[in-house]
C-alpha cells in the first residue's frame, strides 16, 4: 500500500512539473500576436487591398468553413485551421509545384489564429507572412463575400449573393 501511494505521489509531482510548461491557446496566439505586431508582421488593410492584386502574394483565411460562409475578403483564398500547410499548396504553387506566391496574409477574426498558423508558413519558406484580422476589414467598411442571401426564399429565385457591408456603413456601389 505504501508502495502504492508512493507511485501516485510521484506521478502527481512528475504531471505537475509537465504542466507548468504547458502554454494555453489564448496566451500563446496572444503571445505571437504581439510579436507580430512589434514586428511589423501585422498587415494594415491597404496591404491586403494589394495583396489580392499581386502576383506574389496570396491572401488565406485559416477560419472555419462556417465561418468562411459567413463573411469572407473577395479574392482571399479559404485554407481552413485543419491542414492548413497541405491545402496552401494548391494556391502558391504552379503545376511544376515551384513557388509562385512566396508572401502570405493570413486572415482569421482577431489575428490570433492567423499568428499560430503564420509560425508554420514561415517555417515552410515564405518569405514574408503576415496577419490580419477580417474584423479589422468589416469595421472599416470594405464589402465581403458571403454564401447566405440577404432575401427570403422565393422558390429559388431573386437571391443576392455577393458583397456586403457591416451595419453602419453605407453601402458602397
Amino acid at each position: 500500500m505504501k508502495l502504492l501511494k508512493i507511485i501516485v505521489a510521484g506521478s502527481l509531482l512528475a504531471t505537475l512539473g509537465f504542466s507548468a510548461e504547458f502554454i494555453p491557446y489564448e496566451k500563446m496566439a496572444g503571445k505571437l500576436l504581439k510579436e507580430n505586431v512589434k514586428n511589423g508582421l501585422r498587415a494594415t488593410t491597404d496591404e491586403v487591398k494589394k495583396a489580392l492584386h499581386a502576383k506574389d502574394t496570396a491572401v488565406v483565411d485559416v477560419r472555419s468553413k462556417e465561418e468562411w460562409a459567413g463573411a469572407h475578403i473577395k479574392g482571399s483564398m479559404r485554407v481552413g485551421r485543419q491542414s492548413p500547410e497541405k491545402a496552401i499548396g494548391n494556391f502558391v504553387l504552379d503545376d511544376d509545384d515551384k513557388l509562385v506566391k512566396d508572401k502570405l496574409i493570413v486572415v482569421c477574426n482577431t489575428a490570433h489564429r492567423a499568428s499560430l498558423e503564420a509560425v508554420i508558413f514561415r517555417k515552410m519558406g515564405f518569405t514574408q507572412v503576415k496577419v490580419y484580422p477580417i474584423d479589422e476589414w468589416i469595421d472599416e467598411c470594405n464589402p465581403v463575400v458571403t454564401k447566405y442571401s440577404r432575401q427570403e426564399y422565393k422558390d429559388g429565385k431573386h437571391h443576392r449573393f455577393g458583397a456586403f457591408y457591416a451595419q453602419g456603413c453605407k453601402e458602397k456601389k
